[in-house]
């Protein structure tokens, strides 16, 4: 005859498993109490509806291991995949297919399989492979094309062009403009959103359409100059750098551009002929997406009024992105930190020429 006198800890551990173990675990738990509150085998044998030997069992490997021999042991199945897979697995796909002798580019789920059965004799299913390269952190997904980054000769002579035209700025000589243009298409801007279930769709345009925006961000106050036009053109372009030179009457007037076919066309030299204050500043070529702190303000205003909606016609779509350029805040460009320039002062260093101008039209 079995009986157990468990100590308070022992009678609260043993309670404690019967509420948070699972199944069997947790009916062991309740037999060892009710053999602690002076049932006998057979009554807990009936009450649990098993045999007696189950409760002998059960009561004798809490005598000999506590409320640890109530768990299961490990059982004997299946035996586990190669400890070795995975590793093995990373290591394969992590090289070039070629470099392995096989004819693709990349690897598949299929060809990895065979691959691993013919050279390694590691017979594994396709869906095991699959969850060994999600374990090691591989994930199928298309690459993306990566352009060939080129370098401008000249980068170095136009940054420092640029940093000394905002010293001057800082000391309060003149004004700087950072100036880009952008396309405002009725098509809408597809961006990253949360979704639930499935992927949302967004409506297009029968017939796409769009509207010119040129664009200057005063490096100082922050504030971003605008207009807009049908289309990209120079005429258009001299009639922006018209608005900025009525905006800004006095002292010299420095505009930063890229380095597109517009900003050099004929008419925009011979209009810079004419206002000798005006001072052109180039950015380096194949660097001015990532320098032109304008192309920060184009994509502000797209979110704003394009992204992910498709509005009720062009002419609702320049409504809105006016009034986005009106209520924007200012977004000063960083200035470098310099002590105002006295009366007594000696000038600052102008700009070197060969950075700035521009090829001014032949004498007739």
């Amino acid at each position: 005859m079995i009986r157990l006198h468990l100590t308070d800890d022992q009678r609260r551990e043993v309670q404690q498993v019967s509420r948070q173990a699972v199944g069997r675990v947790a009916l062991r738990a309740q037999m060892v109490l009710l053999a602690d509150r002076g049932y006998t085998v057979p009554q807990i044998a009936t009450i649990h509806a098993c045999g007696q030997d189950v409760v002998r069992l059960w009561m004798h490997r809490y005598e000999e291991e506590g409320a640890v021999g109530l768990e299961d042991e490990p059982r004997s199945g299946r035996p586990p995949i190669d400890l070795l897979a995975r590793q093995i697995v990373d290591t394969q796909v992590g090289q070039s297919p070629s470099c392995s002798g096989q004819g693709q580019t990349c690897w598949t789920v299929a060809t990895l399989t065979a691959f691993l059965a013919t050279r390694f004799r590691l017979v594994l299913a396709r869906a095991t492979v699959r969850r060994c390269l999600q374990g090691m952190g591989w994930r199928w997904a298309r690459p993306r094309l990566a352009p060939a980054r080129k370098q401008d000769p000249q980068a170095a002579e136009k940054q420092a062009a640029l940093e000394a035209a905002l010293i001057r700025v800082a000391q309060g000589v003149g004004h700087l403009l950072y100036l880009d243009e952008c396309d405002l298409h009725l098509l809408p801007v597809v961006r990253a959103m949360w979704m639930k279930g499935k992927r949302v769709r967004v409506p297009t345009p029968g017939t796409n359409a769009k509207r010119a925006f040129f664009g200057a961000l005063d490096a100082a106050s922050g504030h971003f100059h605008t207009a807009d036009h049908a289309r990209k053109l120079a005429v258009n372009f001299v009639t922006f750098l018209q608005q900025l030179a009525d905006a800004y009457p006095t002292g010299p007037l420095s505009l930063v551009m890229d380095n597109v076919q517009m900003h050099d066309a004929k008419v925009v030299r011979t209009w810079l002929a004419a206002h000798l204050r005006v001072q052109v500043l180039w950015l380096p070529k194949y660097a001015a997406h990532e320098a032109n702190p304008a192309e920060r303000i184009w994509g502000l205003m797209k979110d704003k009024v394009a992204a992910n909606r498709l509005a009720g016609s062009l002419e609702d779509l320049v409504a809105a992105a006016r009034r986005f350029f009106r209520d924007v805040a200012p977004h000063p460009v960083a200035l470098p930190f310099v002590a105002a320039v006295s009366a007594d002062a000696a000038p600052p260093l102008p700009l070197p020429s060969s950075l700035w101008a521009l090829r001014l039209p032949e004498a007739a």
